[in-house]
């Protein structure tokens, strides 16, 4: 850590930047008690820490994005959310996906829900889902006229279909 400019003898905690009257400015870093004696009241705290500043900039900028995010029909924000731990309706769901997936599959090891079945009743259920998730992306693909994905997803489909009649 950076000693003071002033006393050379304790830690900086501060940053000061002074400007002089041609406009030029230049910053010193002070320690606390250098601070208060030469009356600094609005220096800039010095970061210790990169990671530190890195984080706070990050939960800064995480906080300012959850209040923007706004369920479009019952106007829920992701914040209010995260305090309540409800949603407001079905349609927070596709508002929040971006964030609610990695939640959900941190919690449950996955984003679909498969139902209560184990063994071979499981995974004909997670094929059934496959067939309508694949098909859903297909209907996407063609109405945005991605032909090359499209054609993927078709052979994708026609594979898991075949598996699920066997």
């Amino acid at each position: 850590m950076k000693k003071c400019d002033i006393c050379q003898e304790q830690d900086a905690v501060m940053r000061v930047r002074r400007v002089d009257k041609t406009g030029r400015s230049s910053e010193i870093e002070v320690c606390a008690d250098c601070a208060r004696k030469q009356g600094f009241v609005e220096a800039e705290q010095v970061k210790s820490n990169v990671g530190q500043v890195l984080a706070e900039m990050k939960a800064s900028r995480t906080a300012a994005d959850e209040r923007r995010m706004v369920c479009t029909r019952c106007g829920l924000t992701f914040a209010q959310f995260k305090r309540t731990g409800r949603l407001g309706c079905a349609n927070c769901y596709d508002s929040f996906r971006e964030k609610l997936e990695p939640l959900v599959r941190r919690l449950h090891n996955s984003v679909q829900h498969v139902g209560k079945t184990v063994g071979p009743g499981r995974t004909e259920a997670q094929k059934k889902l496959t067939v309508r998730r694949l098909n859903a992306e297909l209907a996407k693909a063609i109405e945005q006229e991605d032909y090359e994905r499209a054609a993927q997803l078709r052979d994708q489909l026609r594979k898991v279909s075949n598996d699920v009649q066997r």
